[in-house]
This record gives structure tokens, sequence and C-alpha cells, in this order.
């Protein structure tokens, strides 16, 4: 589970050499690039953009995003590891491209550990079960019993090896029922298809999914947080039917391995100072999102020790992990 973190400003280390701070206090001199590997309109996609604008105007230089879906993930995230270390190409990473995707996907070219250096931790988000009007559920026990009846329903994701597709195994390994799985590598698709019924289930964070929960065109089922939803305070967990359910998302800003310490921390301060403003926070608990700030080093900590808990959920699970 993951838990809610303080805001904490790493100072810059007194060690830094001064061709590094030289360099620093130059930084950034030219557009910042913030890969989002993930769809328009996706999570991920939104925190970037949220960041982004306030992270521009702090630093003085455009912040570009630019989205590239694909493999759970991990083909914007190979982008950004293959970059240059400068400052100037980062990744808007998640638990799917730094997590869960490295240990299911083929031909993954780096490592979510080492190819990166962690700049912040910016939020975590709980994802949602939504069903088409069609299906003739209102809770989970409702859903659970009408595909027990009628096996095989589909259910969207974020693609395949991302925790919105996990939590779907996961949930069918729990309740003994049949899903079947349907890929997605842009979520306005999925919506789409989810909406004119061609996909009958989706599970994905609240953000991308709030316009149509508010509007009353998707039916929610249940959270996959331990944890009820402060934004839907009504709506049950999986967890209080199936204990210890839990399928929460984090998402944080990386940089190539080696980028220089001075460039990080300036990249750092400027996330916390967006993140920070009346605005931002106005926008994340819209989002149903709990912001973080956690810094480099405790990141860096962080994605390593995640690392070994999706592991071993997914050998509970029997997948093959890399």
């Amino acid at each position: 589970m993951i838990h809610r973190r303080h805001v904490v400003i790493a100072a810059a280390s007194s060690a830094v050499l001064p061709h590094s701070a030289s360099w620093a206090q130059s930084y950034p001199s030219r557009p910042i690039q913030l890969v989002v590997p993930f769809g328009a309109g996706s999570t991920a996609d939104i925190i970037a953009r949220l960041i982004g604008v306030t992270v521009s105007a702090e630093l003085g230089q455009a912040v570009v995003i630019q989205n590239r879906p694909g493999a759970g993930g991990t083909l914007g995230a190979a982008l950004v590891a293959r970059a240059p270390a400068d400052g100037y190409t980062l990744v808007l990473g998640t638990v799917g491209s730094h997590g869960v995707g490295t240990l299911l996907m083929d031909n993954v070219s780096y490592d979510p550990v080492k190819s990166f250096q962690a700049v912040t931790m910016v939020a975590t988000a709980p994802s949602v079960i939504v069903v088409h009007h069609s299906i003739p559920a209102t809770n989970l026990k409702e859903l659970v019993d009408y595909v027990k009846a009628h096996p095989g329903l589909d259910y969207a994701s974020a693609g395949t090896g991302t925790t919105t597709h996990l939590s779907g195994e996961a949930l069918a390994m729990r309740a003994h029922i049949s899903l079947t799985h349907v890929p997605y590598a842009a979520v306005g698709k999925a919506i789409t298809d989810l909406l004119g019924g061609q996909i009958k289930m989706m599970i994905y964070p609240v953000p991308a999914l709030k316009d149509h929960i508010e509007a009353g065109t998707l039916r929610l089922i249940a959270a996959t947080s331990r944890k009820r939803i402060s934004l839907l305070p009504d709506l049950p967990t999986v967890a209080e039917t199936y204990p210890d359910f839990d399928y929460s998302i984090w998402f944080g800003v990386l940089a190539p391995a080696n980028t220089d310490k001075a460039i990080v921390e300036t990249l750092h301060r400027a996330i916390l100072k967006a993140m920070d403003t009346a605005e931002m926070k106005k926008q994340f608990a819209s989002q149903a999102l709990e912001p973080v700030g956690m810094g480099p080093d405790a990141f860096q900590d962080f994605i390593s020790t995640d690392l070994v808990r999706w592991k071993t959920l997914l050998n509970g699970l029997g997948k093959k992990v890399r």
C-alpha cells in the first residue's frame, strides 16, 4: 500500500563540483521535453500537463509534452533512457513504465532503476471499475454474479502489464470469475468503445473517467485502492469484499541515468513549487490524485522496493516475469 508522504526538498550536496554548479546555473537554456509513455487524456498525460505549465513558468523555458504510448509504458520510457543525460529529456514515469511493465513486457531495453535518475514522485492515483449501462450490475457482488453467469466479460485497460490490466487479473483470481483482457494504447479510444458498448467494462484511474462518472454515462462499481477515494466516499473498494486488494498507481518525473545532481535538484525544486500552488492543489483534489513530492534519493529507492513487491504479486498470479 502506498501511504501519503510529506514533501521534502533535499538540499543540493555541498560536494557538487564547481563546473556542475555552473552548469546548473545556466540550466535550462532551451525547452525541456517531458515524454508521457501513455496516450493523450491518460492520467499520466493529465499530470504531466498540470506540472508542465507551472514548471515552465518557474524555469523560464517551455516544457513540451510528447505522448509516446505503447507496450505498457515501456516504449516511451525507453526513448528517455537512451536520451542524453542533460536534463532536457525527461519522462513522466509510472508503476507501468518502471514497475510491472518492465517485468512483463518482452524486449524491454532498459533497467527501470539503473537506466534512470529519479527526480520527484509527484502523485498516486486509485483506479475504479466502471461498466457500460447494458451490464445489470450496480455493485461488485452483482458484477461478480453476472460474470459467473456470463463468463469471459471483456474489460479494457491501459495496456498489457499495467496495473489496470493486473487488477483485472487479480479480481478474476480472487472472485473465481473469467474476464477477457482488451489492452488499449490510448485511453480515449478505450472510453469511446466503452461508451459505445463495444467493451463492457474498464479499470482505470479516476482522472480520465471523471467527466463520464459525473455525467452518469458510465456506472461505477468499485475502487481498486485499499481505502475509499475521498472524491468518491460512497464508492466501496474491492478490498471491502476481498481483503488486501490494493492497486494504487504512482506517477513521477525521471531523467536519464547520470544526469547531473545539480540539474536534478533544480527540477525537483521546480516541481515541488508547482505542486504547492493553490491551483495545482485544487486540480489534484478534483482529479482524486494524492500529492506526494518524494525527493530523488527516496524515489530511487522506492522504485527498487516496489519492483520486488510487483514481482511477488506476479509470481502469485502465475505470470512469467523477466
